[in-house]
């Protein structure tokens, strides 16, 4: 999921502005596969156990020592919508771990920073994202 219009994003009480995009990645962390005899494809596949990231890209204007750091746990919300007005806006939100930040200082595009956070389910079963509307 590739969102564009969320501008601020709020994770743990603290606000991110410049944001860039946010996109939503998930991927099988133990993909299951299971071959026959007959050939060489697979003729099942499963995804058991899986993982949710959120990448949020955030344009810095200066120097910023408030990073979110790696480990820290919040909760992750904003507000999108397919035309980056205030109506109909989805609210998402998710628990989520902060796995990763990184930079990158480039002359044509700035200076971006990279938050990577794993989305967390509250119970193992259900969705760790959750949306709802926002009116």
């Amino acid at each position: 999921m590739l969102l564009l219009s969320p501008r601020t994003v709020t994770f743990a009480a603290t606000l991110w502005p410049n944001v860039a995009l946010v996109a939503i990645d998930r991927e099988a962390s133990r993909p299951l596969l299971d071959y026959t005899d007959a050939g060489p494809h697979p003729t099942f596949a499963d995804a058991p156990e899986q993982v949710t990231r959120i990448r949020i890209v955030q344009e810095l204007a200066s120097e910023d020592l408030g990073s979110p750091r790696p480990g820290e746990l919040g909760t992750l919300e904003l507000f999108t919508s397919p035309t980056a007005t205030n109506r109909p806006r989805t609210r998402l939100s998710a628990i989520a771990c902060v796995e990763s930040v990184t930079h990158e200082v480039s002359l044509k595009r700035g200076t971006l920073r990279t938050i990577t956070l794993v989305a967390l389910s509250p119970d193992g079963a259900a969705d760790p994202i959750t949306t709802e509307g926002a009116d």
